[in-house]
């Protein structure tokens, strides 16, 4: 899973309590050739604690077109908040829940890490985790990349020519049988011996790089955890279209 959550096993009375950290910075992001981004939380629990949401979200300020800024603000906010609707939802389904619990603490928490941050572009992961029984918690992330000249939030699609997408394929087997220093996909754990990444495949963009992320369960057993892949523009700099607005450099 990555860094910005840790998973943790409490043991209570033979109870197993999944429990789950942020530690991420809070601290306002911002510089020269960046946009400025605050640190939202959202919390809600139950008296006695056996649910709770905890929500950090992002808000852009102090970008010139205040209009830009309000659409993505909107987006963002409505993105991170989805999980308030899912524990609500819990919590009326859930009638009994403080006699039948048997001392678990459902839980959703959602955060976030800014991947790429200039004025022209922004790249931001968020990552939810959330328990409600059963042998383990689940959680997924996803990129959100967004050009700031007018707030679109851009696919694959967006960035890669339409007709390079098996390159983007092969690209990404490639980087993975290199991380794991195997021969195969197969060997390296994964369900099948190729991936065939779509256009609506998750991803973020760092500095001199594409990310490809894939959640537990997506190409990989949960054992394996969340999946990213790096490969640097350099390696598929003949697909990438013109005119990006990060560098490619």
């Amino acid at each position: 899973m990555k860094n910005i959550f840790a998973v943790f096993i409490i043991l209570i009375s033979s109870n197993v309590i999944l429990g789950f950290t942020h530690n991420f910075n809070h601290n306002d992001l911002a510089g020269a050739d960046t946009v400025e981004i605050k640190t939202i939380n959202y919390t809600k629990s139950l008296p006695d604690s056996s649910a709770f949401i905890n929500i950090y979200y992002p808000r852009i300020n102090g970008m010139e077109n205040t209009l830009v800024e309000n659409k993505i603000n909107s987006f963002l906010s409505d993105e991170f908040q989805q999980s308030i609707m899912w524990y609500d939802e819990l919590i009326a389904d859930t009638v009994e829940m403080d006699a039948n619990n048997n001392g678990v603490s459902y839980s959703f928490e959602t955060g976030f890490e800014v991947k790429y941050n200039s004025k022209n572009f922004l790249s931001i992961s968020l990552d939810h985790y959330q328990f409600t029984g059963g042998a383990h918690g689940n959680y997924y992330s996803l990129g959100y990349n967004i050009r700031l000249n007018d707030g679109k939030v851009l696919t694959l699609e967006d960035i890669i020519n339409e007709s390079s997408f098996d390159l983007l394929s092969y690209e990404c087997e490639q980087a993975f049988i290199d991380t794991f220093q195997v021969t195969s996909l197969l060997e390296a754990g994964l369900f099948e011996d190729e991936i065939n990444i779509l256009p609506d495949q998750d991803f973020y963009i760092i500095p001199g790089a594409l990310v490809l992320q894939f959640d537990p369960y997506e190409i990989a057993p949960y054992a394996m955890g969340e999946l990213e892949v790096r490969i640097p523009f350099d390696r598929i700099k003949d697909i990438l279209k013109d005119n990006l607005p990060f560098s490619t450099k």
